[in-house]
């Protein structure tokens, strides 16, 4: 288990930095996220699956200019991490998939405050490099650049450990004291997940020239939750 953290610590670095300080390939996003680090522990399926549902609920959500947005990032890690425990253990039905989801949410929120931190830790290293340059330290903004950029891969691999232990931890011994009635009642929720993504999604869009793509991005979810649910 040692080397599966090890190894989400990297690639979580890796996430983090693509999300804001580097890359900006969209590697960061959640269901890239969370196949990738259900992979890691065990089920690439069980990671797909969550990563799907987290990608509709955020993919309206970015990182632009001052705007922080919920960690989608860390609630994939989370989601990734538990669901792929909980199918090699207590098993991924509806319920314990929906109690992932809104868990994940939760991350998204504390990963939310965590990143304003980091932001703030940022902007000191922005006015020493500002200072120092001042100086006449040539040097300054190099420096200046590879200490945040440090600074965000760093804070990553940290989120990530700190994530994927709680997942791990949370399908392990929270997830297992559900009763039946918590499980129908999780699992009645389940439907209403996606309808919120989409929701959001129809909200942020010009509906006369995105209504298309919009309702052929609900299809596809619809299609990969069906997939990996009844026939992976």
């Amino acid at each position: 288990m040692l080397w599966e953290f090890l190894l989400a610590a990297v690639f979580g670095g890796i996430c983090y930095l693509d999300r804001t300080a580097a890359f900006q390939v969209m590697l960061h996003r959640p269901l890239v996220v969370a196949s990738v680090v259900g992979a890691i522990f065990g089920n690439l399926a069980a990671g797909a699956q969550v990563g799907a549902v987290l990608e509709l609920l955020y993919i309206v959500r970015l990182p632009v200019g001052a705007s922080i947005p919920p960690d989608d990032t860390g609630a994939a890690v989370f989601g990734g991490a538990a669901a792929a425990t909980a199918s090699s253990s207590i098993g991924l039905d509806p319920g314990n998939f929906t109690a992932i989801l809104l868990l994940s949410v939760l991350c998204a929120e504390f990963g939310k405050v965590a990143d304003r931190f980091v932001r703030r830790m940022n902007g000191r290293i922005a006015h020493l490099t500002v200072d120092m340059l001042e100086k006449g330290d040539s040097l300054a903004v190099e420096h200046g650049l590879m200490a945040g950029i440090t600074l965000f891969g760093v804070f990553g691999m940290v989120l990530t450990l700190f994530f994927s232990g709680l997942g791990v931890s949370m399908a392990g011994f929270l997830l297992t004291r559900f009763g039946p009635e918590s499980h129908i009642q999780f699992a009645a929720m389940l439907p209403l997940v996606p309808l919120l993504g989409a929701a959001s999604v129809f909200s942020c869009s010009r509906t006369d020239r995105t209504s298309p793509v919009f309702y052929l991005t609900m299809g596809c979810v619809f299609a990969a939750m069906f997939f990996f649910r009844w026939l992976v």
